[in-house]
């Protein structure tokens, strides 16, 4: 058997390289980049967590909606009330 140099029993050790079982020889190992799919578990919770900002968002927007004029209609009540105090004259 052939005498291994320094480097290449580095890069044994490291993982980059790899021997074959059949011949023996070395072989530099093809690292492969996996594709995404993009309904993987991950996605549709980061989906699943900006749809519910959305919605909550959405919903706080609504609401504010339909309490505004319900203060307005309060804060009239309020003045009426408040004029009929200025004009309110305690009896002797």
């Amino acid at each position: 058997m052939e005498k291994m140099d320094q480097d290449i029993l580095d890069k044994l050790a490291s993982g980059e390289y790899s021997i074959s079982p059949r011949s023996g020889r070395l072989r530099k190992k093809i690292k492969k980049k996996k594709k995404k799919s993009f309904f993987s578990i991950s996605n549709i919770k980061k989906l699943g967590r900006k749809l519910v900002w959305i919605l909550l968002i959405l919903g706080f927007i609504v609401s504010l909606v339909l309490v505004f004029p319900e203060l307005n209609i309060v804060s009239d009540n309020k003045k009426i009330n408040q004029d009929k105090n200025k004009n309110f004259r305690p009896a002797n």
